[in-house]
């Protein structure tokens, strides 16, 4: 659970705001989830029908391009030297467009998408599913990082913060935090959804058992947020993983990537506005 800083009233305020987030969340895991009179969960993810070879090359686009993006990112910063937090602010957004060209090539030469003749309605009920899954993965997420956090904490374990939650604390540049919320609310939900729910949990959930394809998807979408060389970004590794499980099977049930999408756009704003408000994770 996000900590209030002592004295400050927009700090207890926030605190507030999360705590109501988190009850309305529960209230609608109970609607939707786990009630007797909870809708009948359909899957409505078909399989994708991908080759094993095919899936190769999906990922090869998306790890070519990510690294030889990165690579030129990393090369212009030899002659344009920024500081170390616009540095990093830039190597994320690098990192997140260099995955979603290479994806987009691959979509591009392998196949031809149809455009929806229903685009409104589902985009309208893209953005009524999102916000049910962000109110439900709030409520899951902050009783996780509450069990996370006491263990980590009795097994002596660092509990500092991501890299990129650093970098906002501490900026000074109105330019740096305005690109932190544009990668935070646009870039990176819209990436990460692609890669993980829509291509890893999607290909894998028909293939492996289907608990197994929720379970390594989720831990390694946790993972990915640690540094683990100084384990930076621990206490968010639980609490991840469990959004990310949150998210896999939201998209089972609506089919619609863009649910996920909306929903971690929500998350990522919420714990964004936490964050400039004073408080740590």
């Amino acid at each position: 659970m996000i900590q209030a800083a002592q004295t400050d009233p927009a700090a207890y305020a926030a605190v507030g705001t999360e705590i109501a987030v988190a009850l309305c969340g529960l209230w609608l895991l109970w609607v939707y989830v786990l009630s007797p009179n909870a809708p009948k969960a359909e899957r409505r993810l078909p399989e994708w029908q991908l080759p094993p070879v095919d899936f190769a090359c999906y990922a090869f686009c998306a790890i070519v391009s990510y690294l030889l993006l990165s690579s030129l990112a990393g090369l212009a910063l030899r002659f344009v030297p920024l500081k170390a937090d616009a540095a990093a602010v830039l190597g994320g957004a690098v990192q997140d467009i260099g995955l979603l060209v290479g994806i987009f090539g691959f979509h591009r030469f392998y196949t031809r998408g149809a455009r929806s003749a229903n685009a409104r309605p589902v985009i309208l009920g893209a953005i009524k599913s999102g916000a049910i899954t962000f109110f439900i993965a709030m409520a899951l997420v902050d009783l996780t990082e509450i069990a996370w956090g006491y263990a980590l904490t009795k097994l002596g374990l660092p509990m500092e913060n991501q890299e990129m939650v650093d970098v906002l604390q501490n900026a000074k540049s109105p330019w740096v935090k305005g690109s932190l919320m544009g990668i935070a609310v646009v870039l990176a939900p819209i990436t990460e959804e692609i890669v993980f729910r829509g291509g890893l949990f999607r290909y894998f959930r028909t293939r492996i058992p289907r608990w197994l394809a929720i379970g390594l998807t989720s831990a390694l979408f946790g993972a990915l947020h640690v540094t683990w060389s100084n384990l930076s970004g621990l206490p968010s590794f639980a609490p991840l993983a469990v959004l990310a499980a949150v998210f896999c099977l939201a998209y089972e049930r609506t089919g619609l990537i863009s649910t996920t999408i909306v929903a971690h756009a929500m998350f990522n704003t919420f714990t964004f506005l936490l964050v400039v408000m004073g408080l740590h994770a």
